[in-house]
């Protein structure tokens, strides 16, 4: 069985189709690389996943669970943790009350062992556990975002633009925590807008334009041939 079944998804913003019927599988412990051009309607489609946007209609199922219409709060404590463009913090908070705020599922037993396993992926942040999220660089604010996610023991993670605006160094980072990940088993839905790291990490991809795929497939003819992804991009 698949971890997350999606067919004929339509979400709309101010009127107006972004995610357009939309049929796509997510598997466990696999990366699948979201990539298109701006306003495509990528972070819509995250947004919808994370029960952040309404579903106009469409089937969502985690392992077999209809997850349409749920709340954020229900989506994240079933197995769904979104990781949303910006590197999202709670500025006024220090790392550690940061971590603390994500896990609110959790015992505190709980949380504490957690919070100890995230500061064992990144030592970046245990170094700065007292630290306000706010004064931090952005990308150990992007750190810090990916750990929050990470506080909820997900199934799957949706990566939204991890990379924007952050030194190469960083994104590598990231990339590679992401990639560790997927080999313990952790689904991975990832929309970036370097498309050469998305290839590079992919197992499956998907180019979205308009609201609908434009391919669909596995990376390497993308990496062979540019113009097929340039088309898709003006498809």
């Amino acid at each position: 069985m698949s971890l997350l079944v999606i067919r004929d998804l339509v979400v709309r913003r101010g009127g107006k189709v972004v995610v357009d019927n939309l049929s796509l599988t997510l598997d466990a412990g696999r990366i699948t690389s979201l990539i298109g051009p701006n306003g495509a309607g990528k972070s819509s489609l995250v947004l919808a996943l994370g029960g952040v946007l309404p579903i106009e209609s469409g089937v969502v199922e985690l392992e077999g669970r209809s997850l349409a219409g749920k709340s954020p709060e229900l989506i994240r404590a079933a197995g769904i943790a979104a990781v949303p463009e910006g590197h999202q913090v709670l500025s006024g908070l220090s790392v550690e009350d940061n971590l603390q705020a994500a896990g609110f599922q959790h015992s505190p037993r709980q949380i504490a062992s957690i919070i100890d396993d995230v500061f064992g992926i990144f030592p970046e942040l245990l170094e700065r556990r007292n630290q306000k999220a706010g004064t931090m660089s952005g990308g150990q604010q992007q750190m810090l975002a990916l750990g929050q996610a990470l506080v909820a023991r997900p199934k799957l993670i949706l990566a939204d633009e991890m990379s924007l605006g952050l030194a190469p160094l960083i994104v590598k980072r990231l990339m590679g925590v992401v990639a560790k990940l997927a080999t313990q088993g952790t689904g991975i839905l990832l929309i970036e807008q370097f498309t050469q790291i998305a290839l590079q990490l992919a197992n499956e991809v998907h180019v979205m334009a308009r609201g609908r795929f434009r391919y669909s497939g596995v990376a390497q003819p993308l990496i062979d041939d540019p113009d097929i992804l340039h088309k898709a991009y003006l498809a």
